[in-house]
Formats: C-alpha cells, structure tokens, sequence
C-alpha cells in the first residue's frame, strides 16, 4: 500500500541567483506555483524572497498553516545557501512550536520538528556516532550534541505530538492538507490526525535507531499475536528506551484505537504494518512461520472484506519467495486467481493480476559457445520458463566478418538479426512440462557447417515475439589467438589451430580501429599483417589499444 501522506521533504538543490518584483496581494495559492517555478528553474534566492513574503501575508491573515508551510520552504532555501544556518532555524521552528495554542496544530508541529531535528542527525550520523556521549547537561551548540542527545530531543517530541489523543482522533488529517501530500488510500487507511502521526512517529523512530544503543531483541512470541492480544501485552521494561518499544507501544496505541472503530482497512492495514516490522526486527529463530500463521489469522478474520487482498497478497509474496515449498508458485497462483474471483472491483486487485503475469511469464535465456571448428556440434543450454515447445532456426549470415561485427557493436543491447541471411533449419524442441511455473533446462544441439559466421534464435512455437525469444550467433573456423605486449611499443599476436593449438602461419591480420561517426561505430583499416611460420605478427603498440578489432583469414 502506498503511504496515506508524507510530510514535504526539505531536498537540497544546487541553485543559481536570480531577481524577481516582490509581489503583494496575490492569492496565496498563485504565489506558491510561482514559487515552484524557481524552484524548478532552480533560483533559490529569488524564491527564499517570495516564500518570506508569503509567510509576512500569511502572518497578517492568520493563516497557520501557510505560515507553517512557509517557514518549512523558507527553512529549505535557506540550507540550500548555507547549511550552517540548520541549528538555529530548527529553533527558531522548536519555539514556534512551543507557542502554539491549537492542539492538533502543535501536535503536527511537534512532530515535524522532530522530524527536523532527525534529518540534521541523519545527515551527520557518522561524525556523532563517534563523539563521547554527554550526560546530564545539553551544549548550546548543536554541533557539540551527542547522538544520545539526539535521540532524548527526537524522542521527546514525538511524545508531545501525542499528548492529546482524543483530539488527534477527531481532527481530519486534510485540515492540513496543505501540509501533507496526499496518497491515492489516505482517506481509507490514514483518515486521522492520529493515524497520520502516530505512523510519522514509527517512521522517523526507525530513521534514527543508530541514536541509541539500547535494543529490544523482541524475542517473545506473542508480538506475532492477533489485534486484541497484542494491544494489551505488556512490553519488556529492560528496553524501555529503545526504538523497538516506543514503535511497539505506537502500534499498540493505534491498533486499539482502530479496534474500536468501523474502518476495517485501516485496522487491517495497521496490523499489517505492525507484523511485517516485528518479522523484520525481531531475534527469534524463525520468524517466517510466526508472520505466516498470522497472515493466515487475518484471511480468516476478514474473509468477506475486500481489503483482505491485501492480506493474500502478503501470502503470495511469502511462497514466491520460500522455493523449498513444493509447488510454491502454483500455490500462489491460485491465490491470485480466489482473490480476482472474490473481489474483482477491488480498487487494488490489480496487485494480484500482476502477480499472475509475473509468475506466468515467457522466459527464455540461452548459453553457448561462441566459436568452434567445422562439422562439430553446438551445444546451447536453453533456460525457459512457461514455454511448452520451442522452435529453433539456423542461418548463414551473408556478410563479411569486418560488415558483421560492425553491426553487432552498434546493436549490442539489442535483439537484433542481420537482415541478409539465408535460412538453413527450422526444428521443434519439446520442453519438459513444469506444472509449477518453474524453469526448464533443455539441451539443444545445432550441427556446425563450413567456415563462417551464424546466427539462430528460439521462441515459443507460433510465437515470435522480440521481447520472449532469444538470439544468438557463433563462427565456425579452426583459427584462435593469443595476444601480449612484449616491447614497449610493439604488442604480439599467436594464432593457433583452436583444437590442436599448432601454430598458424600465414594467416592475414587486418588491424582496424573502432570509430564513432555520427550515428553509430565504424571501423577505420590501420594495417594489414601476416603471421609467419610460428604464427606470431606484431603490431604497433600504444596504452590505449581498447579501440583496436583484428580480423584473420586463411583459405577459407
């Protein structure tokens, strides 16, 4: 599920200087695009002018949120120009924070200087990390702050943007709409200011769980139990402090308050949240098992809401991803294929339909060699997955060696085929039956010719799509070679038979060198060479040889 809001990041950019007329009386909506449009032309300097301008409107009419809103850009451009100036716009927010009357208001507000507060220490994480920790006093200067000070700060904020549970229950997460960012499932799965920043409060927590070195292993089992039992577990008190018990607490906060309300996605995707982090986080031995039991727990609970696809979801990803489970993809599957039967309007079904597109996918990947000698076979190692018969086709390919491997280079990351070829064989291969989705291995062997160079490509009978064949291409000859750097300014190239690795001589070398031409690679001939009787030539050599290509020929 995608997140219901996120709090508009401070990202840092490289701007340029640019000047523009102060505006006034402007609809604060208008002002704010012009804003982004410096943005985006990247003129933070024009822009911190507009956003100070726009917080002085938005002070006079009293609007807190667009003042809000403004000290947050005006706390962006700024550290684009001068991060040094973090610390004291941090306080300068903290005090504005501590002023504020409205409580759901402050709470935000809290919430979001923690948050301040947790990116200035992520930004530096290593360099406090290795500091001595200070106990007992706080420096006035951040820049002298531990990361246990850190953590005390970050903590401490959080629990204030809680303090008034009830009121936070009450107040619509869109009264600060123009705060947030909106996700597609923010009204079904966050509708609430305490839902909104209760979840703010795990997230951040998580971001910051280097702050501190006291850690909860969460060894006990019962994390993993349903709704009602969890909510109400008392939590090991050796680990009061640490980041695992404050999420904990958080989800046993927000999970008791969903249990008493009407909205079952949101409990539903809640719990979800809650198990998916214990399983990640916790040191007990097996944890999989745990999660899963608890899955199938929440399928059983919330068979007949539709949201339960997200739960089966959940339970597909689990098989997909445990390959010892005999049938693991034909099992999921199937749960793909309940889900889409049961709830076909799901706004999100299509989370299952793509699952069942992924497992059924037509996979083929080959491996081979590239060169051999006449009247040998090729043997190509064929992986496929959901293919049942595959055709093979064999051509010549009716080009010189030199017009070839230009147009390979130039088509490297490409299934493509040389245009002139003459087609030689086209023979069905029968792929062993896999009912689980799985892959195949199948063996194919393609009779070798007269010297030369070939291409082949296998798909799916009746099925020649690009994207699902595969395609390759080798030469037939007796010749292979060595090349080394003997001298400064001279390098040596061997060619031997391939198989009985005899020297060659009088094999031609032509030694060309690769050039970018507008469009595309082409060749430029540099030299051309003869190996003698211990099949040895040598050719001028430089450090940068990357570009040279060298062709032989002999007979044939």
């Amino acid at each position: 599920m995608k997140k219901s809001f996120a709090f508009i990041v401070l990202t840092t950019v490289v701007f340029a200087t640019f000047l523009v007329a102060q505006k006034t009386n402007v609809p604060l909506e208008k002002r704010w695009k012009t804003v982004q449009e410096l943005a985006d032309k990247q003129l933070p300097e024009s822009a911190l002018k507009e956003v100070e301008s726009i917080l002085d409107q938005a002070r006079k009419e009293k609007n807190s949120a667009e003042v809000i809103k403004a000290m947050v850009y005006k706390m962006r451009f700024t550290l684009d120009k001068n991060p040094d100036e973090a610390p004291a716009l941090i306080r300068d927010f903290e005090v504005f924070t501590e002023k504020s009357i409205d409580p759901a208001e402050r709470a935000l507000l809290h919430s979001m200087t923690a948050d301040l507060y947790a990116q200035y220490y992520q930004r530096d994480q290593w360099t406090i990390n290795q500091r001595t920790e200070v106990v007992g006093v706080v420096p006035d200067d951040m820049k002298e702050w531990t990361r246990n000070i850190y953590f005390d700060k970050i903590s401490k904020h959080l629990a204030a943007s809680m303090e008034n549970p009830v009121v936070l229950q009450q107040t619509d997460a869109l009264r600060f709409a123009s705060l947030l960012e909106k996700g597609e499932d923010s009204r079904s799965l966050q509708p609430t200011l305490f839902d909104f920043l209760e979840n703010r409060k795990i997230q951040i927590l998580q971001q910051i769980s280097q702050a501190t070195s006291a850690k909860n292993p969460m060894k006990d089992s019962r994390l993993f139990d349903d709704v009602a039992s969890f909510s109400t577990l008392p939590l090991d008190s050796a680990f009061k402090y640490s980041v695992e018990n404050q999420v904990l607490e958080t989800y046993q906060q927000l999970l008791a308050f969903r249990l008493n309300s009407n909205s079952i996605p949101a409990l539903l995707y809640t719990d979800m949240q809650r198990l998916k982090y214990i399983k990640e986080h916790t040191e007990i031995s097996n944890p999989d098992s745990l999660y899963f039991a608890a899955l199938n727990r929440q399928e059983k609970q919330f068979s007949g809401n539709e949201a339960v696809v997200e739960v089966l979801a959940e339970k597909v990803d689990y098989y997909l991803n445990h390959t010892e489970i005999k049938n693991n993809n034909k099992i999921a599957y199937d749960i793909c294929a309940e889900g889409i039967k049961r709830f076909p309007s799901y706004k999100r079904i299509n989370i299952l339909k793509n699952i069942q597109l992924q497992i059924t996918q037509k996979i083929i990947n080959i491996s081979y060699s590239e060169v051999l000698k006449p009247a040998t076979s090729l043997k190509v190692t064929v992986q496929s997955s959901n293919v049942r018969m595959l055709q093979l086709q064999v051509y010549r390919v009716n080009a010189t060696a030199e017009e070839y491997y230009t147009f390979k280079h130039n088509n490297r990351n490409q299934k493509v085929t040389y245009s002139n070829r003459t087609l030689l064989a086209t023979r069905d291969i029968e792929v062993k039956s896999n009912q689980n989705f799985g892959n195949e291995k199948t063996d194919v062997e393609i009779k070798t010719g007269d010297y030369g160079i070939y291409e082949f490509s296998l798909h799916e009978k009746n099925d020649s799509t690009e994207s699902e064949r595969a395609v390759g291409a080798f030469t037939v000859t007796d010749l292979a070679y060595m090349n080394r750097t003997t001298e400064a300014n001279l390098g040596s190239l061997y060619v031997l038979d391939r198989q009985s690795g005899q020297p060659q001589k009088e094999v031609g070398v032509a030694l060309y060198t690769n050039k970018w031409a507008k469009n595309g690679y082409k060749i430029e001939f540099s030299k051309q060479l003869k190996t003698d009787k211990n099949g040895l030539c040598q050719y001028p050599f430089s450090n940068d040889n990357s570009n040279n290509v060298f062709f032989f020929s002999k007979g044939k």
